[in-house]
């Protein structure tokens, strides 16, 4: 999730803050509820993306390890990034909101956190991860012939849209709603993917001699 919402924001037609707002309007509070979703968003994908390959057939294992691996990498990552800026960031805002610390300290948290946003755009390529690894399930969704194919084709959509929002953000273009059309479909994935794995759960059960 925190993979999708970092690439969200470059496809939406807002200014992101200098470091110096950042800093200036840093919400100790915030932080903490965003690093919570983050985690718990993280924890949720890696077990939604254990359940979606066991439910598609092993001779498909290949495709859909590569999904597996793209994925967990880019839940992981971005989570444990994220731990890291918030506690580095608060620390800084500290320091910068400080009227008592000299205009050199300020400074110098000023030149760490365009640090920490540059580790932030570093990483990148792990973040284009999670857009793949959907790509790579539902290649492995239509070949089982498991899923509805309307829902192989929503996250085929997902991945084309991916792919055009990122060359247009290459050559400075931003379309209106391509933001929300992007989260709109990850959102429609996610969810129709996960009511079919709790409605195959419940048909197993239900069917179990046991």
């Amino acid at each position: 999730m925190g993979s999708v919402l970092y690439i969200t924001r470059f496809f939406l037609p807002i200014s992101a803050e200098n470091p110096a707002e950042s800093l200036a309007n840093y919400d100790g509070r915030l932080a903490i509820v965003f690093g919570l979703v983050s985690t718990f968003s993280g924890i949720f994908l890696i077990l939604f993306v254990l359940s979606l390959r066991a439910a598609l057939p092993k001779r498909d294992s290949v495709l859909t390890t590569a999904a597996v691996v793209f994925s967990i990498v880019a839940s992981i990552v971005p989570v444990v990034v994220n731990l890291i800026v918030l506690d580095a960031r608060a620390t800084l805002a500290g320091i910068y909101n400080n009227s008592t610390v000299t205009g050199v300290d300020k400074a110098a948290a000023l030149v760490s956190e365009q640090v920490l946003e540059a580790e932030e755009e570093a990483i990148f390529a792990v973040y284009v991860g999670a857009p793949l690894a959907i790509g790579l399930f539902s290649g492995s969704m239509w070949k089982s012939k498991v899923f509805p194919n309307w829902l192989t084709y929503v996250g085929l959509a997902f991945v084309t849209v991916t792919g055009v929002g990122l060359l247009l953000v290459a050559i400075g273009a931003v379309v209106p709603g391509l933001g929300f059309a992007y989260l709109g479909l990850f959102v429609l994935w996610i969810l129709a993917s996960s009511a079919y794995l709790y409605r195959s759960g419940r048909k197993t059960a239900t069917t179990d001699p046991r």
